[in-house]
């Protein structure tokens, strides 16, 4: 479903949906169409789909007209190897 659907059918609230077809320009990843797995009531239970929320599934809000997300890369994190004595 494409996100203007989205939008016509859920305004103004949080729904938690899939992503089932996006692009990347630069770092900032452009979703294009996504699967509404359900509509989100307020904010608070927002918050807890978000934080259990897994693989390609994330919670927006209908108010963005684009669904646009910033993508952060994690730095290799370097440790000494340990050895026991």
């Amino acid at each position: 479903m494409l996100w203007s659907e989205v939008r016509d059918l859920f305004p103004d609230q949080f729904v938690l949906v899939e992503e089932l077809k996006s692009h990347y320009e630069d770092s900032m990843l452009h979703v294009e169409e996504v699967a509404v797995i359900k509509p989100i009531q307020d904010a608070q239970e927002a918050w807890k789909e978000l934080f259990s929320a897994k693989n390609e599934r994330f919670v927006y809000h209908t108010s963005n007209e684009n669904i646009v997300i910033e993508v952060r890369t994690k730095p290799m994190i370097r440790r000494l190897p340990v050895h026991e004595s």
